[in-house]
């Protein structure tokens, strides 16, 4: 019996995947903390312009092939990018980073429930969704939460599923470079929602700073990291594996920000890592691998 973690270079993409929660994340939190200066939707165009031009020459880009057979999976795939990040960033200015990553996780785990063939996976979906209803808070608490908040990080989700599905297909057919194209794609649908705030931002040596380490850690590495692991899991392994993402954003937020955890977040913690390792270390059918590029 053959176990995810150690066939055909798996263990690389899982270690992807954790490296880029963890990138994108403290890029989460390192952004939540300028929206006192710049508002989510200009924040978010400027990260995915910046992150643009690093992997355009990091990757040579412009070098891609694209013809009318394979461009419309770059313009999907970029589209799930802008509409993923710019909902994520209205959503975190309203409510906590964990809980609106909690939230936004019902995405990918719709993408997982979908493309499952193993009964077993299923349950290790539902241990990771009973995960997700500790780390929000309890239904006293939750009255304080932004309800507009929470439709935002839903609509997050929806785009963190589509950018699971198209991610993959745009990795098969443009390779390394798609991360490059995306956001490129993701930064033109992006400019006319915050090109308001630009010249402002051009005369502040601070915040510059601040969004070009923000375009690292939350676009530039882990879009690299993340189409080497959507190149080699199969989409359902990746969409519970990022369940790790609530847990890491709520750790990080709590050390960078202040963002308070619950004994109950806590246990959603712990029963989030279980759901993720069973995913991993669980018999993989041989016809739910994914297709060779």
């Amino acid at each position: 019996m053959k176990y995810r973690l150690f066939n055909n270079g798996t263990a690389i993409a899982v270690l992807a995947v954790i490296a880029a929660i963890m990138s994108i994340t403290a890029g989460a939190a390192l952004a939540k903390s300028i929206f006192s200066s710049l508002n989510p939707e200009s924040v978010t165009v400027l990260r995915l312009s910046v992150s643009a031009l690093i992997l355009l020459f990091v990757l040579k880009a412009w070098k891609a092939q694209l013809r009318k057979n394979n461009l419309i999976s770059i313009i999907l795939y970029g589209a799930t990018i802008a509409g993923m990040n710019l909902f994520f960033y209205m959503s975190i200015k309203l409510i906590p980073i964990g809980v609106a990553l909690g939230f936004e996780l019902t995405g990918p785990l719709l993408v997982s429930a979908l493309f499952s063939k193993n009964r077993l996976d299923l349950i290790w979906v539902l241990l990771a969704a009973g995960g997700i209803y500790l780390l929000i808070p309890s239904a006293n608490s939750a009255t304080t939460l932004d309800p507009t908040g929470i439709v935002y990080a839903l609509i997050a989700g929806i785009f963190w599923g589509a950018y699971i599905i198209t991610g993959k297909k745009a990795g098969n057919q443009h390779g390394p470079k798609a991360p490059a194209l995306g956001l490129i794609v993701s930064s033109i649908f992006m400019v006319p929602v915050g090109i308001q705030h630009l010249s402002f931002v051009a005369i502040n040596t601070d915040l510059i700073l601040i969004i070009v380490a923000v375009a690292l850690l939350s676009s530039a590495v882990p879009l690299m990291l993340e189409m080497v692991a959507l190149r080699t899991l199969p989409t359902k392994t990746y969409g519970v594996l990022t369940s790790g993402e609530p847990v890491m954003g709520a750790i990080v937020s709590f050390i960078i920000l202040g963002e308070q955890l619950s004994n109950n977040q806590i246990l959603g913690i712990v029963t989030i890592m279980i759901a993720s390792i069973g995913v991993v270390l669980s018999p993989s059918p041989s016809n739910s691998e994914p297709v060779s590029t």
